[in-house]
């Protein structure tokens, strides 16, 4: 039901169920948190999330056990299930490039928020559409959403269930690239390898620092920086970069 496959140093998760449009049951995402863990290993250098067969991911498959999905509760299925495969991509010590094909509804849609970069298809889309069952958006998308494009446009992607088309969501900046249909996973390969190269703890402690300044203060943020900073000025990789540039050669960076 989930892929894990490797292209080099390039780590790629993949949701396999195709006939469901890879919707999530709790085998599903017990694998997703598993390969998300795995795919925290040094020798990845970056990480692709994907759906296989034209579709990312539909949301939570409820049509097997009802809400909770065979957990004893909704928020046991949450906290004990969902809630670690989306905290393991948030907290990735690598880039995480999201591959959307076809739909991303429901609960996928966190998946989505979580990842550092997505790219989608020409004709895939974008939809919360929990309040079409009486339910409210989870899995991190009410915190997410409004971080990305605002409040208002937040509340009324979510409350009318609006599906949001590839162009759409490149225009209010939730995706990086529109690929052409069935070349999505392709190009975020592409990128992926891209940033292999960049300076790894580097990569992470930008990400770190942008991912935990919703929770700070601009001093706070500041001093954060300063001591980060601190940190790395003088490191190995500091000092390669700086002569690669002076040499006008690619820096060749190792992670100390």
């Amino acid at each position: 039901k989930v892929l894990f496959e490797e292209q080099d140093d390039i780590a790629i998760i993949k949701l396999n169920r195709p006939e469901k449009r890879n919707a999530l049951d709790p085998e599903t995402v017990l694998l997703f948190n598993d390969y998300s863990e795995k795919a925290k290993d040094k020798k990845y250098k970056s990480v692709v999330i994907t759906g296989n067969g034209g579709a990312f991911c539909a949301g939570a498959d409820l049509r097997p056990s009802g809400d909770s999905m065979g957990w004893e509760s909704v928020e046991k299925a949450l906290n004990d299930g969902y809630h670690i495969g989306l905290n393991n991509l948030i907290e990735m010590n690598k880039v995480v490039i999201a591959a959307v094909e076809g739909p991303c509804a429901g609960i996928g849609c966190a998946y989505y928020m979580s990842s550092d970069i997505v790219f989608m298809g020409q004709s895939s889309f974008f939809q919360i559409g929990f309040s079409k069952i009486g339910l409210i958006p989870d899995g991190g998308s009410t915190w997410l959403l409004p971080r990305i494009v605002g409040y208002q446009r937040a509340f009324r992607m979510a409350s009318e269930a609006q599906r949001v088309t590839a162009e759409e969501c490149q225009n209010l900046g939730m995706c990086a690239e529109v690929s052409a249909d069935g070349k999505t996973l392709e190009d975020a390969v592409e990128m992926a390898k891209v940033y292999a190269d960049f300076a790894p703890v580097a990569l992470m402690r930008t990400k770190q620092l942008m991912r935990e300044s919703f929770t700070r203060s601009y001093y706070d943020q500041l001093k954060e920086e300063a001591k980060l900073q601190d940190d790395l000025v003088g490191s190995k990789d500091n000092l390669e970069g700086v002569a690669a540039f002076v040499e006008k050669r690619k820096a060749k960076f190792t992670g100390e």
